[in-house]
């Protein structure tokens, strides 16, 4: 899983340490050290960075090194580039300090690669005094009790534990879940990681889901704390990283694994039974808290492992069709699930002449569905009535009137 692993390093301890603990990840057979150099700051130390192979080659590794020169691109961007490009399975980076990591939109490097890498990602702070017991001694391994996927069962059958392997449901106040329940569908999934699974001890506790992830790593001196980069709950959103990684990564001392596990999600596009409009209004909460009528509306949405994520709305008014509540909150959107609930509109509605009143940054995106742009006085009176504020002036509103005639849809 671990077979080739990047290590980039600016020379510092913290560098070294990763590099002296590097055969503690399982299964690593290749190391690459790579230095992206700084045209402003000093030229690698090219004795450290052969002591550093030196120390990875010790441990019965293949160990390369390579120097980023500087493109102008900074040294986070060139350290994901290479990592691409030579197939990484692990990103391993060691930090000064875990308080590197506790503002993930900083510029720190670390952070940033953490943020935006396509691959897993280890991050191990230098301690300090103590002798750290081996990094994947004592695992813990949160989970919101979806199937396990093979990326950390790979992580459990191949730990050196020593029989505490910790499996950490958290049940967040105000869910529908009791403890018993969540109990049994956690055993359930420990059993299904037999072998392992004798060697694994769930553990349930209600609150925070980060929060009780930190004290928890702190409560068992968590030799590493191993997570994926996105949970169910976040996959239909753009973010590079769930919100729970997120909050664990700016309080867990303990070192890191995140996990890139691919979620598939499926996706329904499909209108909205009158009974389901409380989900389009929640919807609309931050858009003009619009207002849903089962006796003039169609409402078409798109649904991402059963949550409304974008929606669009067809209105029928006495002199003619609104298309209007078109929207998608933020954390969905650059999914492309606004286009998909606009087909299923016009689609659905293409029998009948169409008008909407456009954001004018959005009037090319209306175009590709045989949108043109109107002047306000060809919008039907009841349409027009709803920019009446406007006094005529449609350009100081940020909208232009547009009109779809009837007739097949085709993109």
């Amino acid at each position: 899983m671990f077979t080739k692993v990047l290590i980039p390093t600016d020379l510092s301890a913290a560098s070294m340490l990763m590099a002296e603990r590097v055969g503690e990840i399982p299964g690593v057979r290749e190391v690459v050290l790579l230095h992206a150099r700084r045209s402003d700051g000093p030229q690698p130390d090219e004795d450290q960075l052969y002591r550093m192979q030196e120390r990875v080659q010790q441990q019965g590794i293949t160990a390369a090194i390579s120097i980023a020169e500087d493109d102008g691109t900074d040294v986070a961007e060139r350290v994901l580039r290479a990592a691409d490009e030579m197939g990484a399975g692990l990103i391993a980076m060691g930090v000064r300090d875990p308080g590197l990591l506790r503002n993930l939109l900083s510029g720190n490097v670390a952070a940033t690669v953490l943020r935006k890498a396509r691959t897993h990602v280890l991050i191990v702070p230098q301690s300090g005094g103590k002798r750290p017991a081996p990094l994947f001694w004592r695992l813990l391994v949160p989970t919101d009790l979806e199937p396990t996927a093979p990326e950390v069962r790979s992580v459990l059958k191949d730990h050196a534990g020593d029989g505490t392997a910790v499996l950490l449901h958290v049940i967040e106040p105000g869910r529908q879940e009791t403890e018993q329940e969540a109990a049994e569908r956690l055993d359930l999934l420990r059993r299904d990681l037999a072998p392992a699974g004798d060697e694994i001890r769930p553990m349930i506790r209600t609150g925070n889901p980060a929060q009780i992830i930190c004290a928890v790593a702190d409560e068992i001196d968590a030799s590493v704390v191993v997570i994926p980069r996105i949970g169910k709950r976040d996959a239909a959103g753009s973010a590079p990283l769930g919100s729970v990684t997120s909050a664990v990564v700016e309080c867990v001392k303990s070192p890191i694994l995140v996990l890139a596990i691919p979620i598939l999600l499926k996706i329904e596009t499909r209108e909205l039974r009158s009974e389901e409009f409380p989900l389009a209004e929640e919807i609309w909460i931050d858009y003009h808290q619009l207002k849903a009528n089962p006796e003039t509306d169609r409402i078409f949405g798109v649904f991402a492992d059963g949550t409304l994520v974008s929606v669009a709305r067809c209105r029928r008014h006495p002199d003619g069709y609104e298309v209007d509540g078109v929207f998608t909150p933020v954390r969905f959107r650059g999914r492309g699930y606004a286009r998909r609930a606009m087909d299923a509109l016009v689609e659905a509605c293409q029998h009948d002449t169409l008008y909407m009143h456009s954001v004018r940054n959005l009037v090319e995106f209306y175009a590709t569905y045989g949108f043109v742009s109107i002047p306000e006085s060809d919008l039907p009176p009841t349409i027009r009535s709803r920019f009446a504020f406007a006094i005529g002036d449609m350009e100081g509103a940020n909208v232009q009137p547009m009109r779809r005639f009837a007739g097949p849809f085709r993109r």
